[in-house]
C-alpha cells in the first residue's frame, strides 16, 4: 500500500537541476525525477522554508525518463541529468534560465531560444580533474560526492573521450600497484588537444621537493599521448611548481590555433567553445574598423577571431599565464590589431572613456561582474555589451542592474557547454539606450 503521505508529483526543475514538488504548502527539491513524475520519498532533510528529500520508488515515469549509462550516476556529484533524454535536457534547462532570470533579476524574457546543443552529449570533455583516494589500501581516481569530501571511483568517467579514459584507466592500474608514492598525490588533471590527440597532466600535490616530483612524474611518461606534466606542490600559502616536457596542448578554433598552457583557463567542451565564438562574431556583425574591449579575455579565443577579421581589440585579462598564452595566439597565427592589458576589469574600466569603444565583451567568473563593474559600465555607456554568463544567477543580478543603468535586453542565446548535467552557458547582449553626447 502507498503512503500518500510520502508520495509527492513534480512540478519542474529549477536551478541546480533540482525536482521541485510540493505537499501542502511545504517546497520539496529531489534529485533524480523529472518534471510530470509521481514518485515516493524515502527520508527527508528539513532546511529553512523547505525540504530536501531522497528519491525512493517512481511510481509513475516520465517519457523523457532514460536509463542513466553511468554506473556512480546519483553517487558522483558531477552530473545530474543522465536520466533525462538529452532534447528534454534542453528544454529543462531553458525553462530553469528564465525561471531564474524572473526569480532573481525580476526580468520577464519570453523568446530564450532553446539552448544549442552540444554536438557531443558524452565524450566531450577536454579537461578533467580526478581526486586521488585510497580504497582498499589502493590509490583510485574519481570525483567527490555532491556536497561532500567523501570520493567516488570514476576512472570511467563517460564525460571524457575514449583516450582520455584509456589513459585514465592506465594511471589506476599503475597506481593500485603502488604501495607509497613519491608525494602525496590530491589531485591529477588531464588536458587533451582535439585537433592533436596530445595530453598533458597535471598532478596537485603535498609538499615535494624535485626528486620527489620527478620520481612521481615518471611513472606516467610514457603514456599513449602524454606529451607533458606539471607538479604543483604544497598548499594555498606556498607551493613549489617542476615540469617534465611540454607543460601546454595546443588546439584549433575557428581556423586559429591557440597554445592553452597549465595555468591558464581552458573551456572543457572545445566543440561548443567553437559554435560559441562563431555566434558572438555573428552578432557583432561586420568587424572592420570596429573598437571592441574584452574583459576577463583568457588566452583569446572570443576576441582573436574578431580582430582576425579587422576589428581593433584591446584583451584584458589578470592572470599574466593567460595573456601570454593570448600573444602567444595573435603572433603565431599573424592576427593583428591587438593591444594586451594585464589588469582586472575594475581597473581597465576606470580608465576607459566614454564611448571609447563599440563594443564590450565580458566573460566573467562564475561570481559575474562586480558591483563596480557595472556601475562603471553604466557611467561610461558602450554602445553594445555582450555578456557571456557560466551561472544563470548571478547572471540575472547582473542583468538586472546593468537595465536599471541604462542598458536594454537585445536578445538571448543559452548553449549546453555542459551536457548531463544542470550548467548552462548563456550569451546576452544588451545596448545602451542612453543617447551619445552630440
Amino acid at each position: 500500500m502507498i503512503d500518500e503521505t510520502t508520495t509527492v508529483r513534480i512540478e519542474k526543475l529549477v536551478e541546480g537541476a533540482w525536482g521541485l514538488a510540493r505537499r501542502d504548502a511545504e517546497v520539496v527539491l529531489l534529485r533524480g525525477v523529472v518534471p510530470g513524475e509521481t514518485v515516493q520519498i524515502e527520508s527527508e532533510t528539513k532546511r529553512k522554508g523547505y525540504s530536501e528529500a531522497r528519491l525512493g520508488a517512481v511510481l509513475e515515469a516520465s517519457p523523457d525518463r532514460v536509463a542513466p549509462p553511468c554506473p556512480v550516476f546519483g553517487l558522483c556529484g558531477g552530473c545530474q541529468l543522465q536520466h533525462v533524454r538529452y532534447e528534454a535536457q534542453l528544454a529543462e534547462k531553458r525553462a530553469v534560465l528564465q525561471e531564474t532570470l524572473r526569480r532573481v533579476g525580476k526580468l520577464t524574457i519570453d523568446d530564450i531560444p532553446t539552448p544549442i546543443a552540444s554536438p557531443e552529449p558524452f565524450g566531450y570533455r577536454s579537461t578533467v580533474r580526478f581526486v586521488v583516494f585510497k580504497k582498499d589500501e589502493r590509490l583510485r581516481l574519481g570525483f567527490h560526492r555532491e556536497r561532500s569530501h567523501e570520493p567516488v571511483e570514476g576512472a570511467h568517467c563517460l564525460l571524457a573521450p575514449p583516450q582520455m579514459r584509456e589513459v585514465a584507466a592506465l594511471v589506476t592500474a599503475r597506481l593500485e600497484v603502488e604501495t607509497r608514492l613519491p608525494v602525496r598525490v590530491h589531485s591529477l588533471e588531464m588536458r587533451r588537444s582535439r585537433a592533436t590527440g596530445e595530453l598533458v597532466l597535471m598532478h596537485r600535490t603535498g609538499p615535494a621537493d624535485r626528486t620527489k616530483a620527478d620520481r612521481l612524474m615518471a611513472r606516467f611518461h610514457d603514456l599513449p599521448g602524454v606529451v607533458g606534466q606539471v607538479v604543483t606542490a604544497g598548499d594555498d600559502k606556498r607551493t613549489a611548481r617542476w615540469t617534465s616536457g611540454q607543460e601546454w596542448i595546443e588546439d584549433r578554433l575557428c581556423e586559429l590555433t591557440f597554445r592553452i598552457s597549465d595555468r591558464s583557463f581552458m573551456q572543457a567542451n572545445w566543440p561548443v567553445n567553437e559554435i560559441m565564438t562563431r555566434c558572438i562574431g555573428d552578432w557583432v556583425g561586420p568587424s572592420p574598423g570596429l573598437r571592441i574591449l574584452e574583459l576577463y579575455a583568457g588566452i583569446g579565443t572570443l576576441g582573436l577571431p574578431l580582430a582576425r577579421q579587422g576589428a581593433y581589440l584591446t584583451e584584458v585579462e589578470s592572470n599574466p599565464y593567460a595573456l601570454k598564452d593570448a600573444r602567444h595566439a595573435a603572433n603565431h597565427n599573424h592576427v593583428g590589431r591587438c593591444r594586451f592589458r594585464h589588469a582586472s576589469a575594475e581597473a581597465m574600466l576606470q580608465g576607459v572613456a566614454r564611448l571609447e569603444y563599440d563594443v564590450v565583451l565580458a566573460d566573467p567568473p562564475r561570481t559575474g561582474l562586480s558591483e563596480a563593474c557595472v556601475q562603471r559600465l553604466a557611467e561610461i555607456q558602450i554602445p553594445r555589451l555582450l555578456y557571456l554568463s557560466c551561472d544563470s544567477s548571478t547572471l540575472a543580478r547582473d542583468l538586472s542592474r546593468l537595465c536599471a543603468g541604462g542598458y536594454r535586453i537585445a536578445r538571448v542565446q543559452p548553449f549546453d557547454m555542459f551536457p548531463q548535467t544542470a550548467h548552462l552557458e548563456t550569451l546576452v547582449e544588451l545596448v545602451s539606450e542612453v543617447r551619445s553626447e552630440e
